[in-house]
């Protein structure tokens, strides 16, 4: 048992030799953009030009990067004005708040890294508040496959212990932060929906991608996405997840006018 365990500690030192030992880097739980979605095309819609949407969601138990067993519940409220068919804009505001660990999936951490996590390994809370102007386009093809893409403006303000913490790791050269803790950032959102029934008339089914660009987040992006019913009555619901909170449920409520 020692001498595999030696074995181990020794493969690990090589590798780090090899391709180094990181610092891991930390985001903002403000990164991920929020779970609000594009209101689908409805039959009869052109004498509606105005969607109101309001969201409650709770995601149990998400992992994120380098963050573990993340809680978190919230709200949004969105407003659609569909001013030229098929042109529409979109503005949304959204709030969430929870707690997390903090965790290292990039590999291999610093070892001074993994020291600190099994000392601290606690609960910190977080909080952050999300505002969006988006603007789209949608289309319905044969009455049957609904498409859209859109694009805008995401800002972001956070705070909590989690991001006081991560501050403080970055000055203990324990860590990197991607970014602040109030952050503004381009997103683009594209969609695919399928009508269930001769003009949606039992509802639909739609999965929508919206992505946060940015030269400071790892991989240039980051993707919120959802799997949602729609239902001709303005109710909503289903699944979304997230890089930073993991799975989300949420459930929701349109009005067109």
């Amino acid at each position: 048992m020692k001498s595999n365990l030696s074995v181990f500690l020794f493969l690990l030192v090589i590798l780090c030799m090899l391709v180094g030992c990181n610092r891991p880097i930390l985001m903002s739980m403000g990164t991920s953009p929020m779970p609000v979605y594009h209101e689908p095309r409805w039959s009869g819609e052109q004498d509606k030009k105005w969607v109101v949407s309001a969201d409650a969601f709770v995601g149990p138990y998400g992992e994120g990067l380098n963050v573990r067993e993340v809680f978190s519940l919230g709200g949004d409220l969105s407003v659609m004005y569909r001013f030229w068919n098929p042109l529409f804009v979109q503005a949304a505001f959204a709030g969430t708040a929870g707690d997390l660990k903090f965790g290292c999936s990039d590999i291999p951490c610093t070892e001074e890294y993994g020291t600190w996590i099994d000392k601290h390994d606690q609960k910190y809370s977080f909080w952050t508040l999300q505002e969006r102007v988006l603007l789209g386009s949608d289309f319905v093809l044969g009455d049957l496959v609904q498409l859209g893409l859109g694009a805008g403006v995401q800002f972001f303000q956070a705070d909590g212990q989690y991001e006081k913490e991560r501050e403080k790791l970055e000055k203990m050269d324990l860590a990197d932060n991607a970014n602040g803790k109030n952050e503004i950032y381009p997103v683009v959102s594209y969609w695919i929906g399928v009508n269930l029934g001769n003009h949606a008339r039992y509802g639909v089914i739609k999965s929508e991608v919206v992505l946060a660009v940015s030269d400071d987040v790892p991989d240039d992006a980051v993707m919120t996405g959802g799997l949602l019913y729609y239902h001709p009555s303005g109710f909503h619901g289903g699944y979304s997840f997230s890089a930073q909170m993991g799975f989300v449920l949420q459930v929701g409520k349109s009005f067109s006018f």
